[in-house]
């Protein structure tokens, strides 16, 4: 029988809460401290930390440990940082660290939590699962004071590419911004790189070939290759044009099986014949960063 079978009503309650609720949710649905006591005292629910209830033999997964973490300290806790970006599903970041923004120094009495304290405006939060997190644009914000650049733009990338604003990652920079402070430069630094280039990259195997071959004279991405007409040959994921030289981060999700194997032969004779040459490098070549930038300083030079 289910573990919501037993606790009633407050198996309902935490049902659709990553198995916990706050006790003052519990008094919201009309559950009384009565009740709760005799829940407890029955280990039909347990209080991890003051305030929060947990359903005995819910999944302790890692949703729920974070969810608790935002309940305790009567509630005022948001998921932000790398649990947040974890959230959203950012490129880079997975179930990992606890990490959880507070207004004030209350520390809730978790082993594995990592609080950071600091001012929450009301455009920042929101819930993702339910549970109350950071907005993608105040995520990008705080990760670069914890995480490599590198990870950041990555988790960038993949907000612009999936429609979100600049404007609002620049307006929500703006206002965070503080001396000093590394994760919001970290965003600014990216967004003038992102005016830059106009477009963002298609994948995160491309932010990693980028990193690996900036400092390519002339590199270019998503270059629009035209012929000698003037007429639209095809877009690749990088360019060194006054070499006529494309680039292609291979992978394959976009370039295995019969359509689009039939798709880039079709672009590669349009490119040949508009006298470019096409380097395909997959993710195994990128794993030697070094000897990857040395093939391909061999291909422009040949």
């Amino acid at each position: 029988m289910p573990v919501t079978a037993h606790v009633g009503a407050a198996g309902e309650l935490a049902a659709s809460r990553h198995g916990a609720f706050s006790r003052m949710q519990a008094a919201q649905s009309g559950l009384t401290p009565k009740v709760i006591e005799r829940l407890i005292r029955d280990r039909a629910v347990v209080e991890p930390v003051p305030g929060v209830l947990v359903v005995t033999g819910s999944p302790n997964t890692w949703r729920q440990r974070l969810y608790v973490a935002t309940l305790s300290s009567r509630g005022v806790g948001v998921a932000g940082f790398r649990s947040a970006a974890a959230l959203h599903g950012m490129d880079g970041y997975r179930e990992g660290p606890l990490e959880v923004i507070m207004p004030s120094p209350r520390r809730p009495r978790m082993s594995d939590l990592v609080i950071h304290v600091g001012p929450l405006h009301d455009d920042d939060i929101l819930e993702v699962d339910g549970i109350r997190t950071t907005s993608i644009a105040r995520t990008l914000g705080d990760i670069g004071s914890v995480d490599s650049r590198f990870k950041v733009k990555l988790a960038f990338e993949w907000a612009w590419r999936n429609g979100h604003s600049l404007t609002w990652f620049q307006q929500t920079a703006d206002r965070l911004h503080r001396p000093g402070q590394h994760g919001t430069k970290v965003l600014q630094e990216l967004l003038v790189e992102a005016r830059l280039h106009e477009r963002p990259t298609e994948s995160s195997l491309e932010v990693l070939l980028e990193c690996i071959l900036e400092d390519l004279d002339g590199l270019e991405r998503q270059y629009r290759v035209l012929d000698y007409t003037g007429k639209f040959v095809g877009r690749v994921d990088f360019a060194i044009p006054h070499r006529k030289v494309a680039l292609e981060a291979h992978s394959r999700k976009h370039h295995f099986g019969p359509d689009a194997e039939q798709r880039d032969a079709a672009r590669d004779a349009r490119l040949v014949a508009a006298g470019w040459t096409t380097r395909y490098i997959t993710k195994r070549q990128m794993d030697d960063p070094s000897k990857l930038r040395s093939s391909v300083r061999q291909l422009l030079l040949a």
